[in-house]
């Protein structure tokens, strides 16, 4: 592992004691790093970025007490949405997991009070990698782009922008300071293979559901793989830029402008990826809207569904889920409200590459969810493990899984999540409606 890569490492795992001076408010001239900053990126400040520092007890303690302060009613909505997707446990202790949030952070740089905000003593590199936030923010307006963003699956992929392209422009400033040479001269695939083995590692040494931590997960790994290939052409697989030296910025500028990423497959597949499938709900069907409330949706993408299938990964008769899970093609999650009982259920419908991926995820869903079939002449409808109705049919490659949704309405619900042409397999009369509850769409992200 190359010196960029293992300080990476200590700024994504903060495994050790920081490498060099620390930034304290008034105590050092941060001009020049902030001039580099602006080097490195091919970016101008528009205005001073402020930079304070506080202690990792003084981290901990507000994640904690901002977890003790969430409202019970969000937490509830939290578990009857992801939760009742799979993601995790019903009665998981939310609030444990949300005031241990920050374990992965070293630093950050907020779109809301324009700030830099330090954890002890950082790396020179570590306040390069949080000015150049800045500089994003200010000639892109980082919050609005979030804010914009239509699905958590869009909201992840940006994400993954913004945080390569400061890993790219960290890069630069390490081989200036420490290599003499610039990113022409860089060692693109043990580079780029560390980082993706610090995410993984993420995922494999994770004490909280994977979902907690699919930022530090994606972002920054794959993150900086996405805005390598877009500024210089390199790749792990070909580690040669394929630009030619001094490279256009302007590239990366793109990122935040013409040419957003829509999806995680996008940073995935170096925008190698097939167009997406429109599959599932945008609303609840007209015909059950007095049973049907819905309360939000989303998209999950290639990395979340990746993250949702994640506990299975390596199961017998299932195999690899990271490569099930990149036969991704579309998906819609419809979270509602059951008017006359109040239950929460949940519907998720979702496009594959070919019969045999959507095979394996139909297959996979009855696992994660501990699913047994109820009667032998309806295969699709069974019970979760933990008691709740559950209905999955595959079609072709769609999938729709349906979760805690009355019996009645599942076939109807299920028909209506598949689209027009795909030949349905037989269908029980609806009798009566039903279905879910309230939230609002908010999976958990870095601060």
């Amino acid at each position: 592992m190359n010196q960029f890569v293992e300080r990476s490492a200590l700024v994504l795992l903060l495994a050790s004691a920081p490498a060099v001076t620390g930034c304290g408010d008034g105590e050092l001239d941060l001009a020049p790093l902030a001039r580099r900053a602006e080097d490195v990126r091919e970016l101008s400040f528009k205005r001073e970025v402020p930079v304070r520092t506080v202690t990792r007890e003084e981290v901990d303690a507000q994640a904690e007490a901002d977890a003790a302060a969430a409202a019970e009613e969000e937490l509830a909505a939290l578990a009857a949405t992801y939760g009742r997707l799979g993601y995790f446990a019903a009665d998981a202790d939310l609030r444990g997991i949300l005031g241990h949030a920050n374990d992965l952070v070293g630093a950050w740089y907020s779109s809301e009070n324009k700030a830099i905000t330090l954890i002890g003593e950082v790396d020179d590199s570590v306040l390069i990698h949080e000015y150049v936030h800045g500089l994003q923010d200010q000639h892109f307006d980082l919050g609005a782009l979030l804010g914009a963003a239509p699905t958590s699956d869009a909201m992840l992929a940006l994400r993954a922008v913004a945080e390569g392209d400061a890993m790219l422009a960290e890069a630069r400033f390490f081989q200036q300071e420490h290599n003499g040479g610039d990113l022409d001269d860089l060692d693109w695939a043990p580079t780029i293979g560390g980082l993706l083995e610090i995410e993984r590692r993420i995922l494999a040494e994770s004490e909280v559901p994977v979902l907690f931590v699919q930022y530090p997960s994606f972002a920054y790994g794959f993150g900086f793989a996405y805005c390598a290939h877009n500024l210089t052409g390199a790749s792990a697989e070909e580690p040669f830029p394929q630009e030619p030296f001094p490279f256009d910025w302007s590239r990366e500028d793109a990122l935040f402008s013409d040419r957003v990423p829509a999806t995680t497959q996008q940073i995935l597949t170096l925008d190698r990826h097939d167009p997406e499938v429109h599959v599932g709900l945008e609303e609840v069907p007209s015909g059950l809207a007095d049973r049907l409330e819905p309360i939000s949706a989303d998209s999950l993408g290639e990395w979340l569904s990746y993250l949702l299938l994640y506990p299975l990964d390596g199961t017998p008769d299932l195999g690899d889920m990271r490569a099930l899970a990149a036969t991704w093609d579309g998906d819609r999650a419809l979270f509602v409200r059951d008017r006359q009982t109040g239950a929460t259920g949940a519907a998720w419908a979702s496009a594959w590459d070919d019969a045999g991926a959507a095979a394996g995820v139909e297959s996979a869903l009855w696992a994660l969810h501990g699913g047994k079939v109820i009667d032998e002449g309806e295969p699709r409808l069974g019970r979760a493990e933990d008691g709740e109705l559950l209905w999955i049919e595959r079609r072709e490659e769609r999938v729709v899984a349906l979760k805690n949704i009355d019996e009645a309405l599942l076939p109807a619900l299920a028909e209506a999540a598949f689209p027009a042409g795909i030949k349905p397999m037989r269908l029980t009369v609806r009798t009566r409606p039903s279905l879910a509850a309230w939230l609002s769409r908010r999976p958990p992200g870095r601060p």
